[in-house]
Order: structure tokens, then C-alpha cells, then sequence
């Protein structure tokens, strides 16, 4: 052997990821990373027992095979067992290494010759240096392994867990005591090295307790070397897994609800069941969305960005509520910019014939709720809009775990199955980690659902068709206002029953949102003849809200309705009783304001304790509906306003008290 052979085996035995990139060159398709060669110096180490965790790819048992063929040529070891998941397994990295040392031509005329004393056969190769390597099944007997008069010195553990021995806590507990109590003796107790290499497997496994034990050197090895979105974080291995990968790739196992399998087979990070509230037994889901009749809120998370690199998306999802049941029709995460959301919701709006829409208004107050209100005026569109508040006392995740025990007991209901569900599904098998919009949208429904109802026994049997109107008949318009907003309700009487036809709302200068709505309702209901009713006190104040003057303008004299607070729950008995099979009041389901008001928009706050704490309900449209039919219908139940007009002639004293006159009146 030359000077130079020699020089070039010291320079090889001193540096083994010299020698795997010199000799093994051809097995290399990408260049080395920094931690083969850190990998390669843990194997090389003097350490009895060394814990080498790697992701998923990295190589790790190439380069085992590659030191092993390197070993056993030089006779560092005398016989080395190799354990694999099975048997067959283990048999895989024999025959790789029995060709390497049968082909590599590098390899032999480094070490002048045949490499092999004999021919390999399935699990075992000899080589020249007098060493030997053979393969065993992790799921053998570990018992009187020996090679002439000589117990194994070496021992690799090659990916030996597998699903079913980290199925639980005794599983594991086997595959410890199978180390400890049948590996460790059946090795020579003054040479014995362990090398065992391993992606972990579950929160409880074999890596994840040798990781704490003091005996154990232990390496760890991802993919990248921080937070994937971090602009500074760095591949481990850039030539064959570039940053632009590894995220495309986290994405696409988030995309799938797969998000902590990512983690565990590329990151090295395992969860506890403790930090998994959400799982696949969860998820409840029909076909056909039940009592379609019910109220659909559309809950939008906006995101103050729109680059999908860099920021949320925006979380939407449409919400229907049923007892305890939180029904979800529609649901996704979009990188949408602020006339897209806005754009958005109205087509959400008329999609679903929705009256309520509840947006995060947090940094994004006026920005963006502000131009959803001028729509409404250019769309001649107005529904009831909600700000929500960012909760200040938690963060997201906290917030989001409101929702557990809804999932838990199986009360949130996907509309058209999982599949129509995607990116919900995926949250919600990802949380903690990822992208959490969708959900974080959903959570809002707790709020936007709370409250005491008015009317709690407003349900499904309310809910009907109001019978077609001529000329003979007659409805009383309930209207109501705020200081820019003016609902209207058309009941219509048949008896002791009491339909709702239709109903509408404006918003803007009162006199032109009356105009507008009576405009509107003659044209729905063109030959019927209407009594309009305003609540008492809007009469008597008529100065803060000019819903009074401004029917007058209109020609319209209005009936002095209840007032709001006397009238309140007035409809209870008629939403409970039922005369010859349907309740007293009914519902068309073309009055989506008066749905959504009496189903539980109309409600009292709720503090955290559960005790009603305000005397009014919560202000808004629903209140408005609730109201105007109520002020009505109380009076109208006493039996006032039920005369014909062709029974005598009718004035308004300056109170605005009706009575009857001799004067005749312009027909």
C-alpha cells in the first residue's frame, strides 16, 4: 500500500463524512448538509448509547448503512446487529450494504481488494477485517446472539416503533423493557455501542423517554431550523428541501387536517392527547341542513392583510342556531381584500336571505364596516349588522376552546358532510397549530347566539305560509323606528289566527325610508287595504323619532300602538296556543326579519353568570320587529281599530287618539 493509500485511510478513518462523500459519492444525488456531517460524527463518537432523531427522508439510514460498510472494513467492530421494524426490513439494509462492498469499486481498491471474506447470504455479510453484520427483526427473541466465541459489540436501531407499539402506554413499556432487558445483556459489556435512530412515533414513545435520560446522547434533527414562516429560519437541507418546499408542504398537510403529523414526522414535535380538543369522532355532519326555516348568520374574521405568504385569511362561516345546536351551512378561509369581503357579504346575504351579519370589528371599525353601510344605502339593502369585539381577556386559542364542548357532545353540525367543509375540518384537526380564522369565526357564533330570548317558545310550528289577499282583505302595518332606521311588519287577522305576511326595513332619513317601505309594501300587497299602527310613545315623541310626521306626509293617519315596554311578550300566548292543528300566530318564511327576531334575535343580554342584566333588549332591527308587531297587536287585541270604515267617519285628536266624527272625510 502506498504512502498516499495510507494517508487517505487515516484522513477517512479520522472523518467519516469525508469518507462517505469520497467512497459513496454515487448514492448522493443532492450535496451534503451540515448535519450528515454532525450525524456522522455522533456515530463516530465515543458515547456508549446515542439517540439520533431525524425527519421523515433525511437520510438517516443511508448514512448508517454507508458508516456501518465503512466500519466493518476497517474492523472497528466484530459483529454488529442491525434491528429493523421486521425482519424483512432489517434484511433491506443488509443487502444494501452487501452491495455496496460487493460493487464499490472505490471501496476496494481503498482497502486493496475484496472488501467480503465470503458471499453474503439474506441476513448476514462477513468482511475481510473479520467483522460481522447481521439482521434481526425488532419482533424477535433478543437471546444468545454470539459470532465465533464473541457476543455483539455494536447494535443499530433503524426505525424500530411503529404505530401498534406506540398504541399505549404498556406497548411502549415493551419495547423499553425489550432494550433493557434482552438488547443490552445479549451485548459485550466492555465494547458495546448503540446507535438508534428513529422519527418519534407518538407523544409516548421509545425517543421520547430516551430524550430525558441522562445515559443517552440525543440529537435532534428537523427539517428547518425554526418557525417555517420565519423569513430568517433556514432548511436543514436546502439542496433537496428548499424553505419554498417545506411551506408548500406544510400546507399542504394543513389543507388535509394533517397539520400535527407534519410536525411529528418533519419537525420533531409531538403533541399530548391534552393539547388535541378536537378530533375525527367529533365531527357531525347531514346531508340536508335541518329546519331550514331557521334564522342563517353569516360571522365573518376578517384579516387586515390580504397576501397569502404573510397574513390570516378571512374566516367566514353562515350559522344557524337550534336549541343547543350550532348548524353550519357554509364555511371557508379566503385572502380576500376589503371590497371583496364586502362584496361578499351581500351575496352571502341573498344567498342565504339572511337579516344578520356579525363581522370582528377589531382595527377594522370604520375601514371596513363603513363601506358596508354605504351599500346598503346604494343597494337599497339593509340588514342588521353586527360589530363584534376581539375577546380582551384571552387569546385566539382560548377563545376558540369555547367551542369544545359543542364538539364534544356532537352539537356542531356540518351542513352537506366534511367534504363541504374542508378548511374547517382541517382547523379543526390542526388546532393549536396553523391557521385558525374558520374557527376563530365559528367561536364568535357563542356570542352571536347569546342572550335571553323573548320569545322562547318561538319555533318550527310558527312557521307557515300567510293565506293570498284581495281586495276584501285587510292588514295592519306595525311600523317602529330608531333615529335612522324604520321597520314595518303586515299582519293580517282570520279569526283568533294572526298571520305575519311580509316585512321590511330601511335605513337613512326617516321620511325617506317611510316613502321607501310603503312604497314597497303596496307594491307586494297591491289591492289589499292597510291600518297602520307607530307604539304609543312615538306619538307622544315625535319630535326625537318623526316616524308619526313622516307617515302623515305620506297621507297615512297611524293608530296609537302600546307602548313598547307594556306591550312586551305580548305574544306569547299566541306563538304557544293551537287552534284546529296551527298556532295562533304564524309566520311566512318570506318575513326573514320577523323570523330571525322572534327565533332569538329579540333578546335580553346575558351576563357570564347566566342572570339577565338589562331591562331592554338588545338594541337593533330585530328589536324593532319585535316591537312594532307588538305595540300593534296589543291594542288590536283589546278589539281597537277592528271597525269597518264604512260604518262612520274617523279623526285624529291632537294627541293622536282616534275618534269618531260627523264631519265627513275625503274618500
Amino acid at each position: 500500500m502506498s504512502v498516499q493509500d495510507r494517508a487517505l485511510l487515516r484522513a477517512i478513518s479520522d472523518d467519516r463524512a469525508l469518507g462517505s462523500a469520497m467512497l459513496f459519492g454515487h448514492r448522493h444525488e443532492y450535496s451534503t448538509p451540515d448535519f450528515h456531517v454532525r450525524v456522522m460524527d455522533l456515530w463516530r463518537s465515543a458515547d456508549e448509547f446515542v439517540l439520533i432523531e431525524a425527519f421523515r427522508e433525511g437520510a438517516k439510514t443511508t448514512l448508517a448503512e454507508e458508516f456501518l460498510t465503512m466500519e466493518a472494513a476497517f474492523g472497528n467492530f466484530f459483529y454488529c446487529i442491525v434491528f429493523g421494524e421486521t425482519y424483512a426490513k432489517a434484511c433491506q439494509k443488509i443487502e444494501a450494504i452487501a452491495f455496496e462492498a460487493r460493487t464499490n469499486h472505490k471501496l476496494g481498491k481503498l482497502f486493496g481488494g475484496k472488501v467480503l471474506a465470503r458471499k453474503p447470504i439474506e441476513n448476514k455479510v462477513w468482511f475481510s477485517s473479520g467483522a460481522l453484520i447481521e439482521a434481526a427483526g425488532w419482533e424477535q427473541e433478543i437471546t444468545g446472539f454470539k459470532y465465533l466465541d464473541r457476543r455483539p459489540d455494536r447494535a443499530y436501531l433503524d426505525d424500530v416503533e411503529n404505530l401498534e407499539r406506540v398504541r399505549s402506554v404498556e406497548a411502549v413499556d415493551a419495547g423499553m423493557q425489550k432494550l433493557y432487558r434482552e438488547v443490552l445483556p445479549a451485548m459485550d459489556k466492555k465494547r458495546r455501542r448503540i446507535r438508534f435512530t428513529e422519527t418519534p412515533r407518538a407523544a409516548d414513545c421509545m425517543v421520547t423517554r430516551l430524550r430525558s435520560n441522562p445515559d443517552w446522547l440525543c440529537a435532534s434533527f428537523p427539517i428547518c431550523s425554526g418557525d417555517i414562516d420565519d423569513p430568517e429560519t433556514v432548511s436543514a437541507w436546502p439542496d433537496r428541501y428548499p424553505m419554498a418546499w417545506i411551506r408548500e408542504e406544510r400546507d399542504r398537510y394543513a389543507r388535509a387536517g394533517m397539520l400535527r403529523q407534519f410536525q411529528q414526522e418533519f419537525m420533531l414535535t409531538v403533541d399530548t392527547g391534552d393539547t388535541k380538543p378536537f378530533s375525527e369522532e367529533m365531527i357531525r355532519s347531514v346531508d340536508v341542513a335541518p329546519a331550514a326555516w331557521l334564522p342563517r348568520v353569516p360571522i365573518y374574521d376578517p384579516s387586515r392583510t390580504a397576501s397569502a405568504a404573510t397574513s390570516d385569511r378571512t374566516g367566514k362561516v353562515v350559522v344557524s342556531r337550534l336549541g343547543s345546536k350550532l348548524i353550519v351551512h357554509e364555511s371557508g378561509g379566503y385572502f380576500w381584500k376589503p371590497d371583496e369581503i364586502r362584496t361578499d357579504v351581500f351575496e352571502t346575504i341573498a344567498k342565504h336571505r339572511s337579516a344578520r351579519v356579525a363581522i370582528e370589528k377589531n382595527s377594522l371599525d370604520e375601514f371596513l364596516l363603513q363601506p358596508i353601510r354605504y351599500e346598503m344605502l346604494k343597494r337599497g339593502v339593509t340588514f342588521e349588522l353586527e360589530a363584534l369585539q376581539a375577546p380582551q381577556d384571552r387569546d385566539k386559542q382560548a377563545f376558540i376552546m369555547g367551542l369544545e364542548a359543542f364538539f364534544r357532545a356532537g352539537d356542531v353540525v356540518l351542513v352537506g358532510g366534511r367534504g363541504m367543509h374542508p378548511q374547517l375540518v382541517a382547523e379543526m384537526l390542526n388546532f393549536p397549530g396553523g391557521r385558525l380564522d374558520i374557527l376563530n369565526a365559528l367561536a364568535y357564533a357563542l356570542r352571536v347566539f347569546s342572550g335571553q330570548p323573548v320569545y322562547e317558545d318561538f319555533g318550527e310550528a310558527n312557521i307557515g305560509p300567510a293565506p293570498a289577499l284581495g281586495p276584501a282583505d285587510k292588514v295592519a302595518m306595525c311600523w317602529m323606528a330608531s333615529q335612522n332606521e324604520v321597520v314595518a311588519v303586515a299582519t293580517y287577522a282570520h279569526g283568533r289566527h294572526r298571520y305575519v305576511v311580509a316585512d321590511w326595513v330601511a335605513s337613512g332619513p326617516i321620511t325617506d325610508c317611510v316613502r321607501a317601505v310603503f312604497t314597497e309594501a303596496k307594491a307586494a300587497l297591491p289591492r289589499v287595504r292597510m291600518e297602520h299602527w307607530a307604539p304609543a310613545e312615538l306619538h307622544d315623541s315625535y319630535n326625537r323619532v318623526p316616524l308619526v310626521p313622516a307617515l302623515r306626509a305620506e297621507r297615512l293617519i297611524p293608530w296609537r300602538g302600546e307602548h313598547t315596554m307594556i306591550a312586551r311578550g305580548c305574544l306569547n300566548d299566541a306563538i304557544r296556543t293551537t287552534i284546529r292543528e296551527r298556532r295562533l300566530l304564524t309566520v311566512d318564511k318570506a318575513a326573514i326579519r320577523t323570523v330571525a327576531a322572534l327565533a332569538g334575535g329579540y333578546s335580553y343580554p346575558v351576563a357570564r353568570s347566566g342572570a339577565k342584566n338589562a331591562p331592554e333588549p338588545s338594541p337593533g332591527i330585530s328589536r324593532l320587529t319585535g316591537e312594532a308587531i307588538e305595540s300593534a297587536e296589543a291594542m288590536i287585541g283589546r278589539g281597537i281599530g277592528q271597525e269597518e270604515e264604512n260604518e262612520g267617519h274617523f279623526a285624529l285628536n291632537v294627541g293622536g287618539t282616534r275618534y269618531r266624527t260627523a264631519l265627513p272625510q275625503r274618500s
